[in-house]
């Protein structure tokens, strides 16, 4: 009997310390037929200057899909309304819903009044009883600590609430193995980059511009959607979309080749000057250099040839011209859109991101490029218009390489005082390296000129 009591109390102890810790073993819900939608709403989808990526479907109707106007939507999927799909995923949804609402949540992982902005959170189950979720500001960092097929689940009493704000995954985190299940509303706010699957008990609104969803929307009532973008993203489990397998953005982000471009750290189709700068690579020009060798010490130091408008130089501009255009034919998935996003604060794995018809702004903080281990992943930006940076900077984690970073700019990158950047930077017009403390690790290539005021650049 006492050998018996004593195992009882070892084994409660045991429980008790697993219960403090806040860890569960917590399984991801099967979302069955939901699991191929991306957007879901029993009383209606409706989509102002939004994309989605995915099925769509409602038990009543869908409005804003195929895009007849610029107001309303683009879709890469199929449209279901009140169809034998969209009834049988609904069911599964509410079926979902039910069963993560029942998941219990330890004491240690209520989280009620904490704002999730700043967070770096455990795989596990949080709650907020009978409050609502607060991410209007910071990031929220989900840490799988190298277990891809971690899960999160979050039990939201009445609703959530966004703002300029962002979820990220770390060490291996999958977006689909996070549940958003919320007792009433879901208010994805302007300028949130949102990650999981948000299961609403009445509505998911997507509010403002430049918000997006690597994930799915499912509401017991409406969805709406107004600037958003919203995808399943490319974490490696994405099911078909409208019968088809959409692109997944890894795999089409290739390294162009440059050419003999590739021999140059600074190339200027109209020109290359330099003052009080200091460059390790070749430079050329379809005109002229001027600042090199170092004549005076308000001019530049360099480490490697001059050509001036010689075969070398030709060739190069050429052969920089082809990887430019080939850089912006690549395909950008709605997801990876970063229109009116700062560069600065975030996290981007490997692919293709782009800005369309903006300037990409990196005027403060840190872009982390993580290669996830791989020393051959890509990324490749594309900027409809221009770059400009500030006191900011660019960093490489995980394997990753500048060698493997492009920026193709439509018209003319600025980088700024105080920026440290990284990558080949390929632009449409002009490269300007103004202020001090200015530096670049990788490339200058531009159609027209490249100036130089107290920057460092090498290759």
């Amino acid at each position: 009997m006492i050998h018996r009591q004593k195992s009882l109390g070892a084994c409660l102890l045991a429980m008790a310390a697993l219960f403090s810790t806040g860890a569960w073993a917590q399984t991801a819900p099967s979302l069955g037929t939901a699991s191929n939608f991306v957007v879901l709403g029993g009383a209606g989808v409706t989509c102002t200057a939004s994309g989605v990526a995915g099925d769509v479907g409602s038990l009543v109707s869908v409005t804003g899909f195929p895009m007849p106007a610029p107001a309303l939507c683009t879709l890469v999927g199929t449209v279901h309304a009140l169809d034998a799909a969209a009834t049988t995923a609904f069911k599964d949804f509410v079926l979902a819903y039910d069963a993560l609402a029942a998941m219990p949540c330890v004491v240690a992982n209520n989280l009620t009044g904490q704002p999730l902005g700043g967070k770096t959170l455990a795989p596990g189950i949080y709650c907020f009883p009978s409050t609502t979720a607060d991410l209007t500001t910071g990031t929220l960092t989900l840490d799988a600590g190298g277990d891809s097929n971690a899960v999160w689940v979050f039990q939201v009493g009445t609703g959530i609430t966004t703002g300029t704000a962002s979820v990220v995954m770390a060490n291996g985190g999958q977006q689909r193995n996070v549940f958003w299940q919320i007792g009433t509303a879901a208010t994805i706010g302007t300028g949130t980059a949102f990650v999981g699957n948000i299961l609403a008990g009445s509505a998911v609104t997507f509010t403002g511009t430049n918000t997006s969803l690597v994930g799915r929307a499912l509401a017991k009532t409406a969805v709406t959607m107004t600037g958003a973008n919203i995808s399943l993203g490319s974490d490696g489990a994405v099911p078909p979309v409208g019968g088809v397998q959409p692109p997944v953005q890894a795999a089409t982000a290739t390294a162009p080749s440059l050419g003999t471009a590739s021999n140059f750290a600074v190339l200027g189709g109209a020109g290359v000057t330099c003052t009080a700068s200091g460059v390790a690579g070749d430079v050329g020009s379809l005109v002229s250099v001027t600042g090199f060798p170092m004549p005076a010490p308000a001019l530049c130091t360099l480490v490697g040839t001059v050509h001036a408008l010689d075969a070398a130089a030709t060739t190069a501009f050429k052969d920089f011209v082809l990887a430019y255009d080939a850089l912006a034919a690549m395909p950008c998935v709605v997801a990876n859109n970063l229109t009116g996003q700062p560069l600065g604060g975030k996290t981007l794995a490997p692919g293709i991101y782009c800005f369309p018809s903006t300037t990409a702004d990196l005027t403060t903080g840190t872009l982390t490029l993580d290669a996830g281990g791989d020393s051959n992943a890509v990324w490749v930006f594309q900027v409809g218009t221009g770059i400009t940076t500030g006191t900011a900077s660019v960093a490489m984690i995980n394997g990753g390489q500048q060698r493997n970073v492009f920026w193709q700019v439509g018209t003319a990158a600025t980088i700024g005082t105080g920026t440290a950047f990284k990558g080949n930077i390929l632009a449409g017009s002009a490269i300007t390296f103004t202020g001090a403390n200015t530096s670049l690790v990788g490339r200058a290539f531009a159609k027209t000129a490249v100036t130089m005021t107290d920057a460092l650049i090498s290759q």
